[in-house]
């Protein structure tokens, strides 16, 4: 949320960047999170140690995430756009071997679908919980203390530096981790050969696609989203509490759209939730100017389905691990690389869109009459509704019928799920 959301505009304004090189950078270190991901998630799932195949990887993590924030987050006299990129890139090194272990920690995890489904949504919904803290302490600050946007993401950096040792020290020393016997060794030792048999999983080339569309719009809009709030609505000093709204209404959804999937299922929860991103979009560009009231309706209805693309695409790729592991590979963190690599190419591919379509628009359109309010709409609305409707007609043709998206996972011989260590 951070990165997303508030990098963006300040890199803008603390280091003179246009908003094309801003998304560029952004766009930049996601393509670098490609490439080392998947090195981390196979060696993750390959070498064991004593402590585990997830916690020294994490342990490991923080030393650089803890050394990149400063960096990245504090303007610091004599800063250039070359430290920033070094300090970026290297916070990103630390975030994925903290993340892409974690990831696959948690989809090793639960032995029927349903225990999968839970698990995920409390993995999801802790999630939301931890990003509402992110745009809660700028509102306080801008709200009452009239404190600028170098000021407010200074204070999230203090803020990721504070309480991420606390919750990796939990995650290590109260979750344990499933003992997979990898059977296959040679699928397991050769990395190439582990991707692809993962690419080749059915029902995976779907869900990767769903995860470019919903990737795409969420980075699309949320970096323009401080943006769109200030300039397109003209409600400076509002964007933070704004955001806090919808995050607190995901929160509050998601539980009940977990029990609806349950009746429903995933594939029309699924399609009902792009079909309201797409409305949403073209909802966006009706907001009046200057209308705080319009801002709030709007962004407590988009909120209304937040969330529930990645919940449910998660646990689809649940299902596949352990079908995997029954078959004896184990392959946890892999297959997390593999749909996070697609997310975060779609993340930065959906952000540089955005913030270059700020900039080309007026020129573009300026016979038009277009101003800058309404290309900053536009760049908010299009790129986003756009991903949902791609991402319904990816549904409609090639998901299963009954939604449930889960392959056939054969019964250990005793039926008594995974064995645990630690």
């Amino acid at each position: 949320m951070a990165w997303r959301v508030y990098l963006p505009a300040y890199t803008a304004t603390a280091y003179g960047l246009s908003l094309a090189a801003a998304g560029f950078l952004i766009m930049a270190l996601r393509l670098f999170d490609s490439v080392i991901d998947p090195v981390i998630a196979w060696a993750s799932d390959r070498f064991p140690t004593r402590f585990g195949h997830r916690r020294p990887w994490m342990a490991a993590g923080l030393v650089p995430v803890l050394i990149g924030i400063p960096g990245v987050f504090f303007g610091w006299p004599g800063s250039s756009i070359i430290s920033l990129a070094a300090f970026s890139l290297l916070a990103h090194l630390g975030y994925m071997m903290l993340v892409t272990p974690h990831g696959g920690w948690a989809l090793e995890l639960g032995a029927d679908p349903a225990a999968r489904l839970r698990i995920i949504a409390a993995k999801t919904w802790f999630g939301i919980a931890g990003a509402i803290l992110v745009p809660i302490v700028p509102a306080l600050l801008e709200r009452g203390f009239g404190i600028g946007r170098e000021g407010q993401v200074a204070a999230l950096g203090v803020l990721i530096m504070l309480f991420l040792p606390f919750a990796v020290l939990l995650v290590l020393t109260n979750i344990a981790e499933p003992r997979l016997q990898s059977a296959d060794v040679a699928q397991a030792a050769n990395p190439l050969r582990l991707f692809a048999r993962i690419l080749r999983t059915p029902a995976m080339l779907p869900v990767l696609l769903l995860y470019l569309c919903s990737g795409f719009a969420e980075a699309a809009a949320s970096a323009v989203f401080l943006f769109f709030i200030d300039d397109a609505l003209g409600l400076k000093g509002w964007g933070s509490t704004l955001i806090v709204v919808q995050a607190v209404l995901a929160l509050a959804t998601l539980p009940f759209w977990s029990a609806v999937s349950e009746r429903i299922g995933r594939r029309r929860l699924l399609m009902t939730g792009y079909g309201w991103s797409a409305a949403m979009a073209l909802a966006a560009l009706a907001i009046p100017a200057a209308s705080l009231g319009g801002a709030v309706a709007f962004v407590v209805l988009r909120g209304l389905f937040a969330g529930i693309d990645f919940l449910f695409l998660r646990a689809i790729v649940a299902g596949m691990v352990r079908a995997s592991a029954d078959a004896g590979v184990r392959n946890g963190a892999s297959f997390y690389a593999v749909s996070n690599i697609t997310l975060k190419f779609a993340f930065g591919i959906g952000a540089f869109a955005s913030l270059s379509l700020i900039g080309l628009l007026p020129a573009s359109w300026v016979a038009a009459g277009m101003d800058d309010g309404a290309a900053v709409r536009l760049s908010y609305a299009l790129p986003s509704g756009m991903a949902g409707l791609l991402a319904l007609l990816i549904l409609w043709r090639c998901y299963d019928a009954d939604g449930s998206g889960e392959p056939e996972v054969r019964a250990s011989p005793d039926r008594s799920g995974p064995a645990f260590i630690g």
